[in-house]
């Protein structure tokens, strides 16, 4: 049976996967630092609204809600008015900020007690998270999801082990969900000068598709970026490198080669 795709809302991406992501599948997006993946998952949802009327779940792992919203306006994007009007849920869950929050007021009650308290933060449940995004895709009914950035897990989980077995419930809760999802991660370390050679974490393997945002340093032309499909289950998809760029409005992909 052939499976249904679902646009990307990123122009060009669609020509490389033959239609677009898997619906009902798990997508992983990874790369550097300011390589465009938390506008490449945020395109796809604000996609889904505008052109199909398909609400989405945006949980982040790392920004704030407010630093978020400021950020995806230089696109002309107002996410604000998409969550009023529950088109979209932003869900601010970043552990960190939760550890600092706990961390301070145990601070403060050690300096009213005079006691050896030891700071812990809290308890950080996949089990709760996956009940809070499932809260949320019921209230917007959304058919579409976004866990921005997954690499957090590993400030509260910094056993290998224990970071792999919440990476994996996390997954196989979205997997369970019938919705089309998308989660980013920062890139695994680089070996030597080649972009493509690097670590492949668990998550790569797990997740049914894999998009790489490459970044690289040309003689005489500075940092360039391309695309590529490592793989994408259950569809034909192009293997190679395409150069994309972020503009005004986004992200966008050329359907030439990369060339270096």
């Amino acid at each position: 049976m052939k499976s249904e795709h679902v646009p990307t809302g990123i122009p060009g991406l669609d020509d490389l996967l033959g239609g677009g992501y898997p619906r009902g599948r798990v997508i992983l997006i990874t790369g550097g630092p300011g390589s465009g993946k938390t506008t490449m998952s945020l395109q796809f949802l604000i996609d889904g609204v505008e052109r199909f009327d398909e609400r989405g779940v945006f949980v982040s792992l790392e920004e704030s809600k407010y630093h978020l919203f400021n950020e995806m306006a230089n696109f002309g994007w107002d996410l604000e008015k998409f969550e009023k009007k529950n088109q979209l849920a932003i869900v601010d869950a970043s552990p960190l900020r939760q550890i600092s929050k706990e961390k301070k007021e145990n601070e403060l009650q050690l300096e009213a007690d005079q006691k050896d308290v030891k700071i812990r933060g809290p308890e950080f449940s996949i089990q709760a998270l996956s009940t809070i995004i499932r809260n949320y895709t019921r209230v917007t009914r959304a058919t579409r999801i976004v866990i921005d950035p997954i690499t957090s897990l590993s400030f509260q989980f910094p056993d290998p082990q224990q970071r792999r077995i919440a990476t994996i419930d996390l997954l196989d809760f979205l997997m369970s969900m019938g919705t089309t999802n998308l989660v980013t991660s920062e890139m695994g370390t680089q070996f030597g000068n080649s972009p493509t050679q690097r670590e492949i974490p668990a998550e790569e393997y797990l997740c049914h598709g894999v998009i790489v945002l490459h970044t690289s340093h040309v003689s005489g032309r500075g940092a360039v970026t391309a695309l590529e499909i490592e793989k994408m289950r259950e569809t034909k998809h192009d293997r190679q490198l395409h150069p994309y760029s972020i503009t005004e409005k986004g992200l966008k992909v050329e359907t030439e080669r990369f060339l270096g």
